[in-house]
């Protein structure tokens, strides 16, 4: 065999095909396709062809349920309406054409009545000045008030004066020391107001409310004449002491005290008081004094006038 035979049956060895084992041993898994196919998405479409009818049915399936749900809502609804809705239509058109409306009466019942005004009061002082008091009411028990308001005494009238008044609550409108050329015949009242309504829904039970809102214990009370106070022998100083204890769970700011002086049931004097900074839970001696002779008090009124409804008024200490 000469060299060039040779080298043919050598070439021809090496192009033979290879074993079955070492097919075997090839790893799929790596096998990567130049156009992106691999080896998932044949598996994926693989089962799609072999699943896409049960697919089909599964989504035709679904939407049939979707729509008989939807139909089975409608005819509810649109049944309920017929039998029970288009009677109650009906009925309300009924009413509303038939309904003469609101009348007089009822709107009567339902409004604000007015404040309720007692004649005026007047005292004359030592320094022959005049003191005017005037008792008002508010009857409502849901509304309240924030009003202006004037003495008409004569020609004069005396004001504006600013004041409120809470639901179901009386008090007196004082006017001090004020100056007049003789004294009048008569004090008129002009009060310009208008009415606000309780939230209910913040404040369902008023009485509770203002209870614990406006709950002072007064006691000691206790008046003395010039010739007994001893304060001095030249001017006509009477005095009035009493203690007044905060029973409320709040500190006012400040807090106004109407004091009125009765003998034998008449009004003989009348004065204000104001407390500063008056704490929760706090007891407190008011000892006052004010010039003008006043012989004898058997009855002393003392009154607090606050504004529980206006929040600023209120700290915590």
């Amino acid at each position: 065999m000469n060299m060039e035979n040779y080298k043919n049956e050598e070439n021809i060895e090496e192009n033979k095909p290879q074993d079955d084992d070492s097919i075997s041993n090839v790893n799929i898994e790596k096998y990567k396709d130049l156009d992106g196919l691999s080896l998932k998405k044949l598996n994926f479409g693989l089962w799609y062809l072999e699943h896409k009818d049960l697919l089909r049915i599964s989504i035709y399936v679904f939407l049939g349920l979707i729509a008989f749900v939807t139909w089975l809502i409608f005819f509810k609804t649109f049944g309920y309406y017929v039998l029970v809705g288009m009677k109650e239509d009906q009925a309300l058109i009924n009413e509303m054409v038939n309904n003469p409306g609101i009348s007089h009466e009822q709107v009567l019942k339902t409004a604000a009545h007015p404040i309720q005004v007692k004649s005026a009061n007047v005292i004359l002082n030592s320094n022959g000045n005049y003191d005017i008091v005037t008792k008002i009411s508010n009857v409502n028990k849901k509304y309240f008030s924030r009003f202006v308001y004037y003495f008409n005494a004569g020609n004069e009238k005396i004001g504006p004066f600013e004041d409120f008044i809470l639901p179901n609550e009386e008090k007196y409108l004082i006017l001090n020391n004020h100056e007049f050329s003789r004294r009048p015949g008569s004090v008129k009242l002009d009060i310009s107001n208008s009415w606000n309504k309780i939230d209910g829904h913040k404040i369902k039970d008023w009485s509770l409310y203002r209870d614990n809102y406006i709950d002072f214990d007064i006691s000691n009370k206790r008046f003395s004449n010039p010739r007994e106070s001893s304060l001095s022998e030249k001017l006509n100083l009477s005095v009035v002491e009493f203690d007044i204890k905060n029973n409320s769970a709040y500190s006012y700011y400040s807090v106004e005290l109407d004091v009125l002086l009765y003998s034998r049931g008449k009004l003989v004097a009348v004065n204000k008081y104001p407390l500063e900074r008056f704490d929760s839970g706090e007891n407190r001696h008011i000892n006052m004094t004010w010039s003008g002779k006043v012989n004898r008090a058997d009855t002393i009124e003392i009154v607090p006038n606050i504004d529980i409804l206006e929040r600023d008024i209120m700290y915590i200490p």
